[in-house]
């Protein structure tokens, strides 16, 4: 089941986005243990308002109601401000060091920030499912342009999203690493809808 995510599901929710960031190799990840910064992103997700809030994500639930996977989107107009919430959040928990974060979309785009399924849980479709009801949520709020960022060696994912009507519009760079920034048109304006 893909529900929207709650604030009970913030200790799991906090687990995938740290497993996000072990990937991007963020430095704050070496600086702080782990419990600590899954319990800072516990609060992030908990609030109401910046990138990892409860009201930005959908969850895919197992049997038991848990978040085992989880995508992550907003109103890219909306990036900056969700940024600076969520860079107070941290600072206010933990956080003593800079974490300062390449604008990642644009006005205009639903942009999906994040997605991830638990290891146990991989190669059963539901990212993909996760994805679509993403694209869904963004068409639901008057969006024609779904955008995201995949790393440029990581094949598998491009082909993917590809497959799924994803062009790449142009590229960035994010934590060191090369991203290509890509869009599929959906609803009003689309070849689709």
């Amino acid at each position: 089941m893909i529900r929207p995510a709650t604030t009970e599901d913030s200790h799991h929710i906090a687990k995938l986005i740290y497993e996000i960031w072990e990937g991007m190799e963020l430095p704050l990840l070496r600086a702080y243990p782990k419990a600590t910064v899954q319990t800072g992103l516990s609060l992030v997700v908990s609030d109401s308002f910046n990138k990892f809030s409860h009201r930005n994500i959908l969850v895919k639930a197992d049997e038991e109601g848990r978040a085992v996977g989880i995508v992550i989107c907003y109103d890219g107009a909306a990036e900056s401000e969700l940024h600076e919430r969520l860079l107070a959040i941290l600072h206010a928990s933990f956080l003593d060091m800079p974490l300062e974060m390449e604008q990642e979309t644009q006005p205009g785009e639903w942009y999906i920030d994040a997605l991830c399924v638990d290891q146990e849980f991989r190669g059963m479709g539901w990212g993909t499912q996760l994805l679509a009801a993403a694209e869904q949520w963004g068409a639901a709020q008057g969006h024609s342009r779904i955008s995201l960022n995949v790393e440029r060696d990581n094949g598998g994912a491009r082909r993917l999203y590809e497959s799924l009507g994803y062009e790449e519009t142009g590229g960035l760079t994010l934590v060191g690493h090369e991203y290509a920034h890509m869009i599929k048109k959906v609803g009003k304006g689309s070849s689709e809808g």
